[in-house]
């Protein structure tokens, strides 16, 4: 398929101490670009381990469209996305972490959809088929299920999958939404946000792997502000 999106893409990558596994991300990145990819910005946490910096520098120093960011605001992984979303330069911003849990080989999927449909924003979902959970805590897995299924049914949605945090949005519609997520649930928020002010959403199917480094910082009670978030945002008036 002819690439109809040059040079329009920033990738927001979030960077807490993964070190291997940032130089694959992009490596990966890379591989499948189609020549949409305008930059990458690694969002690194002001107390990542030395050894992370020093990875991001030498990163910055091997491609010239990676730069960083060190987050400003802590702590919390939406405002280091909130932060990367408001630098970005390209029409597309495209939000993944370096941890790999997150699959790179799914950006592209995403903007060929974008090709081919003109959305506003691409949802990956672990639930489509060709989708799924590697290694994943199978009573975290039902509860994800129970989730999902409940606010699709009062979001009235065909998305499946409203908390996961790889996507795609559209510069103008990340700029005309008012973001209040600072923690993980920042991830299901710029999900809903659109849903609710009907922006158009695609999605397609990704798979979540495990990571091989690091400590996921998403503890079980950060799942209630998924849940309080969600149910604020459901009974909230659209300006």
């Amino acid at each position: 398929m002819k690439n109809t999106l040059p040079k329009s893409t920033s990738v927001i990558v979030t960077v807490f101490s993964e070190t291997f596994s940032i130089i694959e991300t992009i490596e990966r990145l890379l591989k499948k670009d189609r020549g949409y990819i305008l930059e990458i910005i690694l969002v690194v946490h002001p107390k990542s381990s030395d050894e992370s910096k020093a990875v991001c520098q030498k990163l910055t120093s091997q491609y010239s469209f990676v730069r960083i960011h060190y987050q400003q605001k802590t702590p919390g992984v939406g405002w280091a996305i909130r932060e990367g979303m408001k630098i970005a330069k390209g029409q597309y911003l495209a939000l993944m972490a370096a941890d790999l849990e997150t699959e790179p080989e799914a950006i592209d999927r995403m903007m060929l959809k974008f090709e081919e449909t003109d959305c506003d924003v691409v949802i990956g979902n672990r639930w489509l088929k060709g989708g799924g959970f590697n290694n994943y805590d199978k009573m975290k897995l039902v509860l994800n299920w129970f989730f999902q299924n409940i606010f699709k049914i009062l979001y009235r949605t065909k998305i499946s999958d409203l908390t996961y945090g790889l996507k795609i949005l559209k510069k103008e519609v990340a700029d005309n939404i008012k973001w209040s997520g600072t923690l993980h649930e920042f991830y299901i928020e710029t999900t809903i946000r659109p849903l609710k002010q009907k922006y158009k959403i695609e999605q397609v199917p990704t798979i979540w792997i495990c990571r091989q480094e690091g400590v996921s910082r998403n503890t079980f009670i950060t799942n209630f502000r998924y849940v309080k978030l969600a149910c604020k945002i459901l009974f909230e008036k659209v300006t």
